[in-house]
């Protein structure tokens, strides 16, 4: 017990208790002194160099390099080539431009009738569509969406292009889902692939290397191929030259 009696913090008797009076003429400085002595040693000044006057308290060494690195990150992300920088929106919100009249009509008035529509002059197009006897069943899901929203009014045609023969299945399977038009193509072996002017081994590795990169379809060879043709050659193919 008399172990245990010095290991408890004692009191402080009656008398050892601040008065009113001494309290009034105490300063706040020396009271937080007092109270948060750990902190003091933020207070003992560093001299800028060994034989140097010029002497700076530690908490401003230790807040300067803080302030800089908020400094910095303010920077880069407030800098408008940044990736971070779109994340937080800067200034006034863009004007909404008004709709033309003249060139955005049948926005203005909402979606047009089509059984009024269906009599009013046409354009010669089509609709092209480059595929593979594989991606059957996307087609059929993308003409089923056009035909419902769009052409079971108008009977646009339909021109389905390969860079190999269409089988049979995808011919008839096609046809069954509209009542349009429909002809088939195959693409000429120089709009698709690589041109004899380029390296095809050297193209390949640049291929390789956005697939490497995880870049959106860049390691496809079908789909550079694809990007090329419709680039310059869709519009010269023979099933192509009667539209406009």
């Amino acid at each position: 017990m008399e172990q245990m009696r010095k290991r408890l913090p004692t009191l402080p008797s009656y008398e050892n208790l601040p008065t009113l009076k001494s309290l009034s003429h105490t300063n706040l400085r020396e009271v937080s002194e007092k109270l948060t002595p750990r902190w003091e040693f933020l207070r003992k000044r560093i001299r800028i160099r060994g034989n140097s006057k010029i002497s700076v308290p530690l908490y401003v060494v230790l807040l300067f390099p803080a302030i800089i690195l908020i400094l910095v990150l303010v920077i880069f992300v407030r800098h408008p080539d940044s990736p971070a920088g779109r994340l937080i929106p800067s200034g006034a919100p863009p004007s909404i431009r008004k709709i033309s009249e003249k060139y955005d009509k049948v926005f203005t008035t909402g979606c047009l009738d089509p059984k009024k529509e269906v009599n009013a002059p046409r354009v010669n197009a089509a609709f092209v569509v480059l595929a593979r006897n594989k991606e059957l069943p996307g087609v059929i899901d993308s003409i089923k969406s056009v035909e419902r929203h769009f052409n079971q009014w108008f009977h646009y045609p339909y021109v389905f292009l390969n860079n190999e023969e269409f089988n049979s299945t995808f011919k008839e399977t096609i046809r069954n889902y509209t009542s349009s038009p429909v002809e088939f193509g195959k693409i000429d072996p120089s709009s698709w692939g690589y041109p004899d002017w380029v390296d095809a081994r050297v193209a390949k590795e640049g291929i390789a290397k956005q697939g490497d990169a995880a870049i959106m379809y860049g390691g496809m060879e079908s789909y550079h191929h694809m990007c090329r043709f419709y680039s310059g050659f869709f519009y010269k193919h023979e099933l192509l030259l009667k539209y406009d």
